[in-house]
């Protein structure tokens, strides 16, 4: 008498990055499969999708969002369905041009997941455990409620961690601080407040004025960001093509800052809106990255990153409005440089300032500070118990250009201190950054759980031929 061979996977996280993964194990495998998702919040959300602000939208328009590229239009539709029940009403009337709240997207990802695992019937077992990951010793996950979990395999799905500003003492609690601007009452009495200090420039300082303006908050804002540069309006216009030479892949650092420079010189000759670039870098980007010497990918992250972020993540028009029309109001003050500290001033709070390119430093006094300084990817600087836990064990190692950590690029799979490609530990999205560069946009992320599928199932099909 023979048992069915059951495929166990467990995921660790259940943000967007973990839900298509596990939408891709189902589609991909054929036999048994026991699947895990730990997550102590709803699938599909993660920290992007799970706002519930509706003017919280995808920073882009609808028609781009679809999870299946064989059926481009299945998200739209499903907008249709929420629209026509009453759930959503849109500002446009054609579809692919809107920018849908972000937990309709959220929503949208766990309907799908969910979906998938139903049409699977009894082939598919699918676990929600709301609970949080802490440790994982090669063999078994430990739980932050105490429970342990054993899977034949586990996928870091780890998601983004929040950067934090360095802050004096006892202020992480401080009633004029806010450390998550997406939580529950985050901004609870800001309308009175008479200037607002934003710690970033990005998409997540978009969200906090988004949520302060809806609170009928209208003093100052001070953002301080590394470049001094804000998060742009997403235009759509035609990618530029690039020039002949765009054929010919940079190899190593210089000589992409060379052909960045190169490209949008020719673009401006061209009259072309510096928006139609970022198709033409993100098309070139993994085979570049995957050309470089360390030590090259290092410098460029240094270089680039705060640029490649603003550039590639740019706003959409309905959150947008609120910063526009507050820069319009003249309330909005930018400044380039570095929050050193952060200390209590009476009632408010006085930030220390180092101005970019030198200079004395000095403070900057405001009635509420924000930390919208977006994510740390450096895993060494990462203060979470999974994180430094996989570290403390060598199962993960930092990746030397100080973002993510170091996995095998053709199978994700996590290399460990002693130079071994893991059988058994696997990575998904942000973790990836070193390894890939760009790890954060939807495309990407689909496409390496796209990947990651194929591997798990390829690798289990052998394992079950070799037992046979």
């Amino acid at each position: 008498m023979t048992t069915a061979h059951i495929q166990s996977v467990a995921i660790l996280g259940g943000g967007f990055a973990g839900a298509v993964t596990a939408l891709r194990l189902i589609a991909a495998s054929t036999g048994q499969l026991d699947l895990t998702l730990v997550d102590p919040a709803r699938l599909g959300r993660g920290i992007a999708y799970a706002t519930g602000e509706p003017d919280h939208t995808v920073n882009g328009f609808a028609g781009g969002f679809a999870l299946h590229a064989d059926r481009p239009e299945h998200f739209l539709e499903w907008l249709a369905a929420e629209a026509e029940a009453g759930r959503w009403a849109p500002s446009v009337d054609d579809l692919a041009q809107a920018s849908p709240p972000r937990a309709l997207y959220g929503a949208y990802v766990e309907r799908e997941l969910l979906n998938a695992a139903a049409r699977a019937g009894e082939r598919v077992r699918l676990v929600h455990r709301r609970d949080r990951a802490v440790d994982f010793d090669g063999r078994v996950v430990t739980l932050a409620s105490g429970a342990s979990l054993a899977a034949g395999r586990v996928v870091l799905a780890t998601g983004l961690h929040r950067r934090r500003p360095a802050l004096g003492a006892g202020l992480a609690a401080h009633p004029a601080f806010v450390a998550d601007p997406f939580a529950p009452g985050a901004f609870e009495g800001a309308e009175r407040a008479g200037h607002v200090l934003l710690l970033g420039a990005g998409l997540s300082m978009l969200d906090a004025v988004v949520s302060l303006e809806k609170r009928g908050f209208r003093g100052r804002y001070t953002l301080v960001s590394r470049s001094g540069l804000l998060v742009p309006l997403r235009r759509e216009v035609a990618p530029w093509p690039g020039t002949p030479q765009a054929a010919e892949l940079p190899r190593n650092a210089g000589e992409v800052l060379g052909w960045i420079r190169r490209e949008r010189r020719a673009a401006a000759a061209a009259g072309r809106d510096w928006q139609s670039l970022p198709p033409l870098f993100r098309q070139h980007v993994g085979a570049i990255w995957a050309g470089l010497a360390d030590r090259d990918r290092a410098r460029l992250l240094h270089r680039l990153l705060p640029f490649w972020n603003l550039a590639m993540h740019r706003a959409a028009a309905p959150s947008f409005a609120f910063l526009a029309r507050a820069r319009a109001e003249g309330r909005v003050h930018s400044l380039a440089g570095s929050v050193t500290r952060l200390d209590e001033a009476g009632d408010g709070l006085r930030a220390t300032l180092r101005p970019r390119g030198g200079g004395a430093p000095f403070p900057i006094e405001a009635d509420l500070a924000v930390g919208s300084l977006g994510f740390e990817f450096d895993w060494t600087r990462i203060d979470d118990p999974l994180v430094k836990n996989l570290l403390r064990r060598g199962l993960a190692v930092p990746h030397p250009v100080g973002a993510g950590i170091r996995a095998d690029r053709a199978t994700q799979a996590l290399i460990d201190m002693d130079g071994r490609i893991s059988d058994t530990l696997f990575a998904v999205g942000h973790p990836l950054r070193g390894e890939f560069f760009e790890a954060s946009s939807l495309n990407e992320q689909i496409a390496q759980a796209t990947r990651l599928a194929a591997v798990l199932v390829r690798a289990d099909m052998a394992a079950v031929r070799q037992v046979a």
